[in-house]
């Protein structure tokens, strides 16, 4: 029994160990699931930046994410923290990236527009707003995007730092600087008026919002991450007709942010709530034009690229995300495990019949042996030892158990140990 046993163990055992060696294999390939806590950094209390990592929060935990927030300073420390790997994605400002300082990021698409208002303050007697030479400038704090496009847009008017004193006052403080006659100039960026931005354009008089039609196709060259758009006029107060003409605006697009080894199913997922978030008209473009992967200062990855094409996969259309991952990680996982175990299981009865037909075979080694030892014995004795052998293989095969389908080379064999026993008899 326990012989049977075991013949059965080593076939299916080794077939075991194939398998285990195919999973082990195609494992490798599998995607890795996406992250227990998905981090995002967000930006400044108050800010649009703010509003959307929260936005994109709330839908990546109605998916069953697990989600935590990181709030920074702006766009400068949310790619810092990414390439420092701190945060998984982050909301960008267009025209902050470098491409060899920020080689290991990509982008899951942009989100809007996010124009930067400059405003003057009445009567500072600038001769061109973008070249405060001696005055005092409220560009935002170290780590925001605010900064870095105020320094981008003051040097391509040949106004390097140092030319000016820059302040580091943002939102309110800084609109209510310039309205105190503190600063002279008073640099935002934002997708839509804030507080800060209301209060400038409710103050027309006090604070001239700068106009950037004369020189617009200009500075799309000196900057390609810059692109005009049109405040109309009446676009933030029809009833106080604010502002009283058209005024055109440099607008980066923002977007979001990720390291290159971002999980694909993540990315996916991501595009979706980005479609679902930031589809509509927005005050600076038209209904779908976002989110969108054009003209991206960072690569798309193609689970992104896919997504944007093809939209989500059936999986994700009728399961909940969770759910959907794993599916799709065991059905890849499945092709190996098919691969293998159909010729596993067309293979492996053969071998287990041919072990069974080797444990009676190896009896005809002993049972020769045992005969050409009778025939050489020179006295009784000799025979008599043959005798011995011949009986003790008997019962061993007496005691043999196999299968009811190779009892009959079980039952041969016997026949043939009596059939020498005989032979050994009449000797």
């Amino acid at each position: 029994m326990m012989d049977r046993f075991l013949a059965f163990l080593r076939v299916w055992l080794l077939g075991a160990l194939v398998v285990a060696g195919g999973v082990y294999v195609a494992w490798h390939f599998v995607v890795p699931p996406p992250p227990a806590v998905v981090r995002i950094a967000t930006g400044p209390e108050g800010s649009v930046y703010r509003d959307v990592a929260e936005t994109y929060a709330a839908a990546l935990q109605r998916e069953g994410l697990e989600v935590a927030l990181h709030h920074t300073e702006g766009s400068v420390e949310n790619l810092a923290l990414l390439r420092d790997g701190a945060v998984d994605l982050a909301p960008v400002q267009g025209g902050v990236v470098l491409q060899e300082r920020d080689a290991g990021l990509v982008s899951l698409g942009a989100i809007f527009n996010e124009p930067a208002w400059v405003f003057v303050r009445r009567g500072a007697g600038l001769r061109s707003p973008m070249q405060p030479t001696g005055r005092r400038v409220a560009i935002g704090p170290e780590g925001s995007g605010t900064r870095a496009l105020a320094l981008a847009l003051l040097a391509a008017n040949e106004s390097p730092p140092g030319s000016y004193e820059a302040l580091p006052l943002a939102g309110l403080a800084a609109a209510e600087a310039l309205l105190a006659g503190q600063v002279d100039l008073a640099i935002f960026v934002a997708a839509q008026p804030g507080p800060a931005i209301s209060l400038l354009l409710r103050n027309p008089e006090k604070a001239e919002l700068a106009n950037f039609q004369t020189r617009a196709a200009a500075y799309a060259v000196r900057l390609p991450f810059l692109s005009a758009v049109v405040l109309p006029r009446g676009g933030y107060s029809l009833a106080h007709d604010l502002p009283a003409q058209p005024v055109t605006l440099m607008a980066p697009s923002a977007f979001v942010a990720a390291r290159a080894e971002v999980n694909p199913q993540l990315a996916a997922l991501m595009v979706r709530v980005m479609q679902a978030t930031h589809r509509g008209r927005q005050l600076f473009a038209t209904e779908g034009s976002f989110p969108s992967v054009l003209n991206q200062e960072l690569p798309v990855p193609d689970a992104a690229r896919y997504a944007y094409e093809r939209g989500p996969g059936t999986l994700y259309q009728w399961m909940p995300f969770r759910f959907a991952v794993m599916v799709e990680r065991l059905w890849v996982l499945a092709i190996p495990l098919i691969t293998l175990l159909l010729p596993l299981l067309r293979f492996a009865p053969p071998l287990y019949a041919w072990q069974m037909r080797m444990r009676v075979w190896r009896g005809y080694d002993r049972l020769r042996a045992i005969e050409r030892e009778a025939a050489m014995a020179p006295d009784a004795a000799g025979r008599a030892r043959a005798q011995e052998k011949l009986g003790a293989l008997e019962t061993y095969f007496s005691r043999m158990v196999v299968p009811a389908g190779y009892a009959a080379h079980l039952y041969a064999m016997r026949q043939d140990i009596e059939f020498v026993r005989q032979r050994l008899a009449k000797s």
